[in-house]
C-alpha cells in the first residue's frame, strides 16, 4: 500500500479495528506524511546514532506540521536497534530529547531474532514467541496503545465538557 494516497485507503481500511499500525518506509516524505494524517500516535524510530537523530528531522517537522491541524496527535520516538550495555545505547536518549519529543520506555534491542524472522518470512511472534525480541515488541505495543487510549479518552473528555 506504499503510495502516497495512503490516508484514505488506511483509514477506511481501520474503520473495523480498535487498533492498526501502519509501517512506513523511511525516506519517503509524501508517503509518510499521508501515514501521519491517517494516525492518533506516531512512532518514531530512533537508532543509537547521531545520524539517526539527523536523520529524523523530516519526520518530526511532518509531525510537527500534521499537529497544528490534528492536535490530539502525539508522537514518540521510540529506542530501536539498541546494543544493550554501551555508551551509545545508553547515551541515545540525551541525543533525542533535544527534538522536544517524548521517548518512550520500551526499547527495541538489535536481536539476532528480529534478523531471523524477516528472513524467513514471519513475524518475531511466528518465529520466536517467547524470545526476548518478542517481549521488547510486546512491551512496545503496550506502550502506544497506552499512550492512544489515554489521548482518545482524554479527547472525548473534552469534547464533552464543550459539548
Amino acid at each position: 500500500m506504499a503510495r502516497e494516497n495512503i490516508a484514505k485507503e488506511a483509514l477506511r481500511l481501520a474503520a473495523d479495528f480498535a487498533c492498526t499500525i501502519i509501517d512506513g518506509p523511511p525516506h519517503a516524505e509524501q508517503i509518510a506524511r499521508s501515514c501521519i494524517i491517517a494516525s492518533d500516535f506516531v512512532a518514531l524510530p530512533i537508532e543509537p546514532s547521531g545520524l539517526s537523530t539527523w536523520a529524523s528531522d523530516v519526520t518530526v517537522r511532518q509531525v510537527r506540521e500534521a499537529q497544528a491541524y490534528k492536535e490530539n496527535l502525539k508522537c514518540g520516538f521510540v529506542v530501536s536497534r539498541k546494543i544493550g550495555n554501551t555508551v551509545i545505547g545508553r547515551d541515545i536518549r540525551a541525543m533525542a530529547t533535544a527534538a522536544g519529543i517524548p521517548i518512550l520506555e520500551a526499547e527495541i534491542e538489535q536481536r539476532v531474532a528480529f534478523a531471523e524472522s524477516m528472513t524467513m518470512g514471519k513475524t518475531i511472534f511466528e518465529w520466536s514467541p517467547r524470545s526476548a525480541a518478542a517481549r521488547d515488541i510486546e512491551r512496545l505495543t503496550r506502550e502506544i496503545v497506552n499512550h492512544v487510549k489515554k489521548n482518545l479518552h482524554s479527547s472525548a473528555e473534552a469534547k464533552a465538557a464543550n459539548g
